[in-house]
C-alpha cells in the first residue's frame, strides 16, 4: 500500500472518529449515555476506524523508521497498547455490580447487559456506614464492612477490594443505609495491556526531552545564548512568559471544585491529575494569542511565530496527555474503569487529538503554510473552550464540577 493512502487513511479515520466523539457527546445529552454507547461508543464502525488509524499510522511510521526519532516508534506504539487494551477489555471484561443487604449473604453479580453471573465466593454485609467531616453534615466517606469468604473486609471510596481477579468498589448504598452497592469488574488481560502502554507512553514523553536535537537542548542553547553579553531577552519572550502565567492563574480560580469535596475526590490524584491539564490549558491559550498575531504580522514573521508556538505546542500536548490518562488510572482505581466517554473525558481526548494534528506538519502539508497554522491553533482553542467550559454548561457528566 502506497504511503499516500495511508496518510489517508491514518488521518482521514482519526478526523471522522472526531466528528464522531463530538456528536456522541451531544447525544448523550439529549438520548441518555446509554444510547451514545450502543450508537456510536461500541459500534463496530467506530471500534473499526480506531482499528484503521492505529494499524495505518503505525505502519506508515515503521516505512519512515530511518527518518524517525525511536521515541517517536515508542510513543506510537505506545498508543497502539493503550487501544489494544481498550479492545481486550471491550470483548474480555465484565462489569456489573452486587446488591449486599446486612446480614443476607450473595454471591450474584449482576452484569451491564442485564444477565447475572454467581461470583465464586459469597459476600455479606456487616455494616454500612457515612463518616463526616468533624463537626458538619458534610459526607466525608461511605463505608462497606463485609465479610468474603471467612475475610474481613473494608470497602469504602478510593480504597477497593480484589479477590479472585474480581475487584470491588462502593458505587451506592439503600435509602435505609442497611444496603450497599458495589460496582464490581472482571478484566484479567485489558488493564495489563492498557497500564503498559500507559508507562511506555509516559517513558517515551519523558525521553523525547533528552534525545540529541530535543526540544530541551534547543531551550537549554536558546537560555545560554541569552545570557551572553550583550543578548537581553527578546521582547516576546517576556510577553509570553507574562501572558502564560496571567493565563494560568485565570485558569486555576476556576479549575477545582468549590466547597468541600465529594468522598470520590478525596485523593492526592485529584491534583496531580488536574494541574498538568491546567497547564496545557494555558500554553494552547498562548498559541491561540501568537495565532491571532501570527494573523496579522507580515509573512516573514508570521512565520516565526510559527516556530514558537509548536515548541509550545509539544509540551502542551504532552502535558495534556499526561493529565488525561493519570485521570485513567485513577478512574480505574476509583470505579473500577479506566475510561467511561463520559462528556468531559471525550471532549479531553478530542482536544488531543485535534492538537496532535499540528505536531504531524512534516506529514499534513497544510501545516507548512503560516498563516495556516495560526488559524488552525485559534480554531483549536474551542475545543479547549468546550471542555473547560462546555461540557460543564451544557453536557453534564460525571465530571461536570470541574
Amino acid at each position: 500500500m502506497q504511503s499516500k493512502t495511508l496518510k489517508i487513511l491514518s488521518y482521514g479515520s482519526m478526523a471522522i472518529l472526531i466528528l464522531m466523539m463530538m456528536a456522541a457527546t451531544f447525544v448523550e445529552r439529549f438520548h441518555g449515555a446509554d444510547t451514545a454507547q450502543r450508537v456510536i461508543y461500541h459500534h463496530p464502525v467506530f471500534i473499526a476506524l480506531w482499528a484503521v488509524a492505529a494499524i495505518s499510522g503505525l505502519t506508515l511510521l515503521l516505512r519512515r523508521l530511518g527518518t524517525k526519532r525511536p521515541v517517536t516508534l515508542l510513543l506510537h506504539v505506545a498508543l497502539v497498547l493503550i487501544l489494544a487494551g481498550a479492545l481486550v477489555t471491550h470483548l474480555t471484561g465484565r462489569s456489573g455490580s452486587i446488591h449486599l443487604r446486612e446480614g443476607e449473604p450473595n454471591a450474584t453479580m449482576e452484569l451491564d447487559d442485564g444477565s447475572s453471573v454467581e461470583l465464586p465466593f459469597r459476600m455479606e454485609l456487616k455494616e454500612f456506614r457515612m463518616e463526616y467531616d468533624p463537626g458538619t453534615t458534610q459526607v466525608a466517606d461511605y463505608v462497606s464492612e463485609l465479610v468474603c469468604a471467612e475475610e474481613e473486609v473494608t470497602i469504602s471510596m478510593n480504597h477497593i477490594y480484589k479477590r479472585e481477579g474480581y475487584r470491588f468498589y462502593q458505587a451506592d448504598y439503600d435509602e435505609d443505609g442497611k444496603g450497599s452497592i458495589l460496582a464490581v469488574s472482571r478484566d484479567p488481560w485489558g488493564v495489563g495491556i492498557t497500564y503498559t502502554g500507559y508507562l511506555l507512553l509516559l517513558l517515551s514523553m519523558v525521553g523525547y526531552f533528552f534525545e540529541k536535537g530535543s526540544l530541551r537542548q534547543e531551550m537549554l542553547r536558546a537560555t545560554r545564548r541569552s545570557r551572553e553579553p550583550g543578548r537581553g531577552r527578546k521582547p516576546w519572550a517576556i510577553v509570553l512568559t507574562v501572558t502564560g502565567i496571567a493565563i494560568l492563574v485565570i485558569w486555576f480560580f476556576g479549575a477545582f471544585p468549590k466547597g468541600p469535596l465529594m468522598p470520590v475526590l478525596r485523593s492526592p490524584l485529584l491534583f496531580l491529575h488536574m494541574i498538568p491539564i491546567m497547564v496545557s490549558y494555558a500554553l494552547f491559550g498562548v498559541t491561540t494569542i501568537l495565532g491571532v498575531v501570527g494573523l496579522l504580522l507580515p509573512a516573514e514573521k508570521s512565520d516565526r511565530l510559527v516556530s514558537v508556538s509548536w515548541r509550545i505546542l509539544l509540551p502542551a500536548v504532552f502535558l495534556l496527555t499526561f493529565g488525561t490518562f493519570l485521570g485513567g488510572v485513577w478512574a480505574n482505581i476509583s470505579w473500577g474503569n479506566y475510561w467511561a466517554w463520559d462528556p468531559k473525558e471525550t471532549w479531553a481526548l478530542v482536544t488531543l487529538l485535534v492538537y496532535s494534528f499540528a505536531l504531524h506538519g512534516k506529514a499534513l502539508g497544510v501545516f507548512r503554510t503560516p498563516k495556516a497554522f495560526h488559524a488552525f491553533c485559534i480554531v483549536a482553542f474551542l475545543c479547549v473552550l468546550v471542555t473547560y467550559f462546555g461540557v460543564n454548561l451544557l453536557l453534564g457528566g460525571m465530571h461536570s464540577y470541574a
